[in-house]
């Protein structure tokens, strides 16, 4: 017998025992005695469970962390965990403490202070739900200070980042609109336990260490059981199935065809983990999730909503077990090692900040890859610079606004993370604007990874899209590659944003050899400057500011 088929018997052999190896472990859900965690007592549903041990006693979606004498509920997917303060078992509730939010406000003399930019429900799952005696606080993120006479009747109070970042308290936790919103902000709700009237904003911090409630559904009794038999007939009828595959696969590995197929498949296979695992020892615990292709196509009922498609892959609408809506980028099928792919995930999901887009999961299964985001329901900012429809076209103000939101996620990107990361694809098509029109850098598969310290970086071939391009990327002739690269993608963009409008009628749309750019740099230096454009002088100042600072980005050196 070859070697190969040799091997395959062994994987026959052992699938076959662990039938016999999982009957033990059916009755093994008696006699599961409470367990302490600091001044807690854990017992049914719950359970203690560690890095390297599991606990029998703790259900699925019940296990607690305990470290150093303080139990978590540790979320694996989102790199959070949540402090059990109490656990009220008669009612079935628990009492719990973001802790994670409180690391955002400690930095209050750095640049790495900000207030959350997730709402607590979008990382609670399934058996817990937040409970509706929890009273609202609302964080912003504005663009710009709101009027004072909003900030008095909305009573918000400052928080310590500063930075245009305020908090206000609310009415029962929703994490909806509820008559909340602000122009120019960017709102995010948190649960706090307190009686309505008593929370104060100003104690903000006080009220996120006291924590909410999470209410929990008891598993049906002998949940386990039937767990177990249905894994017990999986089990038995693969191994059937393997029984009847065998002398097959042992015939195909004679044939040297098929001797070539599979010396190629576990090439491929073997490169993808390779990836895979690179990616998973350069995140830790903090890895996001990972979803099988089942899963994906379950999200996305089965890819019945398509948003849009580009180079890289076709987007769809889905929804998670929690009802989030997410956007799932199905990439076409790699033939590669999946480089960009891996290099999406591994560059996204080092990133916190409210104006890049938020990866949930990826699937990874052989050729099959799919990206997880969180759902933009406005789309992407190309949709409203070309648009011809007077309903779809955004106003000056606004357009500033995502102007300064997305230089923000790139200031991020270049000097606020650990790693420096650089998009090399900045255009409209990848910017993608949630609710409140607040813009989202989006689509990392171009993206280059670089230490804080590097100012430079080596690269081989071109890479972007042609027009925002920067011209070292392009030819070194022009310079070393660096963040200034994406800068001038982001001036090219400003000055799209600009003359991309259907409402700014440029006499560059009659000229097959002049691009806006050049046409609107000669009429500054001819002092027309946008009058050209047709813009009036009530917005005249944000449309010239915009052109000035998109030109600064795009010469080598400024001449106004």
């Amino acid at each position: 017998m070859s070697p190969t088929c040799s091997r395959l018997l062994l994987l026959l052999c052992i699938s076959l025992s662990c039938i016999a190896a999982i009957k033990p472990g059916a009755q093994a859900q008696e006699g599961c005695s409470p367990e302490r965690c600091g001044n807690l007592t854990i017992s049914s549903p719950f359970g203690l469970v560690s890095v390297l041990e599991e606990n029998r006693c703790a259900q699925l979606g019940f296990q607690v962390h305990c470290t150093n004498g303080t139990p978590y509920l540790w979320y694996y997917e989102h790199g959070f965990g949540l402090q059990i303060l109490n656990i009220f078992y008669s009612d079935g509730s628990l009492l719990v403490a973001d802790v994670h939010k409180l690391g955002d406000f400690e930095s209050s003399s750095h640049e790495g202070c900000h207030v959350p930019v997730t709402n607590t429900s979008s990382k609670i799952g399934h058996p817990f739900s937040i409970s509706n005696m929890n009273q609202n606080i609302i964080f912003y993120n504005c663009t710009k200070a709101p009027p004072l006479d909003t900030v008095r009747r909305a009573g918000l109070v400052e928080t310590v980042c500063r930075n245009n970042t305020f908090v206000r308290t609310g009415g029962h936790y929703s994490e909806r609109d509820g008559g909340y919103a602000l122009e120019g902000c960017n709102a995010i709700f948190l649960p706090v336990l307190a009686a309505s009237g008593e929370a104060n904003a100003s104690d903000y911090e006080r009220l996120i260490t006291n924590g909410f409630l999470l209410t929990w559904r008891q598993p049906p009794a002998g949940s386990g059981i039937k767990v177990i038999s249905k894994r017990i007939l999986i089990l038995i009828v693969s191994s059937a199935v393997s029984t009847l595959l065998f002398p097959c696969i042992c015939v195909m590995m004679r044939h040297p065809k098929g001797k070539r197929l599979w010396s190629r498949s576990k090439r491929t296979s073997s490169g993808t983990e390779r990836n895979y695992e690179a990616m998973i020892l350069s995140y830790g615990s903090l890895a996001p999730k990972r979803y099988t292709y089942s899963e994906v196509m379950k999200i996305t009922s089965s890819r019945n909503h398509e948003l849009g498609k580009g180079g890289y892959g076709v987007v769809f609408k889905g929804r998670l077990h929690d009802d989030r809506l997410v956007a799932v980028k199905f990439l076409h099928d790699c033939k590669g090692n999946g480089d960009e792919f891996v290099n999406e995930v591994m560059s996204i999901g080092r990133t916190s900040h409210v104006n890049i887009v938020s990866l949930f999961g990826f699937c990874l299964e052989g050729s099959k890859r799919a990206l997880i985001y969180e759902y933009m329901p406005n789309g992407s900012l190309d949709r409203y610079i070309y648009s011809e429809n007077h309903k779809e076209i955004l106003g000056w103000e606004r357009l500033y606004a995502i102007a300064i939101g997305i230089a923000r996620g790139l200031e991020y990107l270049h000097h606020s993370c650990n790693t420096r990361i650089i998009h090399f694809d900045i255009k409209p098509h990848n910017i993608l604007l949630d609710r409140d029109f607040c813009p989202k850098i989006a689509d990392f598969g171009l993206a280059k990874l670089c230490h804080a310290k590097e100012s430079k970086l080596s690269m081989t071939g071109a890479r972007g899209t042609i027009g925002f391009i920067a011209p070292e990327v392009h030819s070194r002739t022009f310079g070393v590659v660096s963040t200034k690269s994406d800068v001038y993608s982001y001036g090219m963009m400003l000055l799209e944003m600009v003359g991309g409008r259907k409402n700014v009628k440029s006499v560059a749309e009659k000229s097959s050899e002049e691009y806006f750019p050049d046409w609107i740099y000669d009429h500054f230096s001819q002092d027309d400057g946008l009058r050209a454009c047709e813009v009036t002088s009530e917005i005249e100042e944000i449309a010239k500011r915009m052109t000035f600072i998109g030109l600064w980005c795009i010469q080598v050196v400024p001449k106004f």
